[in-house]
């Protein structure tokens, strides 16, 4: 996909988004600006990174999620 189109379609879906989502969205690509190259090559190396961060982000979409309270540990 060329950067344009790419880009194009980013913007389209921020602006379908309401404030809460995009202040939930605007966490990952300040992180990846945020780290060094050599952080984010490491990071989209890992084998299936992509997948399951697209799995994830429809888990999240559809609300299929576990809610913090039923995972943490009373330590």
């Amino acid at each position: 996909m060329e950067t344009v189109e790419t880009r194009n379609r980013i913007h389209h879906v921020i602006d379908e988004m309401s404030v809460e989502k995009l202040e939930a969205v605007l966490d990952f690509p300040e992180d990846l600006q945020r780290s060094s190259e050599d952080e984010t090559a490491l990071l989209l190396s890992v084998p299936g990174f992509r997948e399951d961060y697209l799995e994830a982000k429809e888990d999240i979409r559809t609300g299929e999620t576990v809610g913090f309270d039923a995972i943490r540990r009373d330590v």
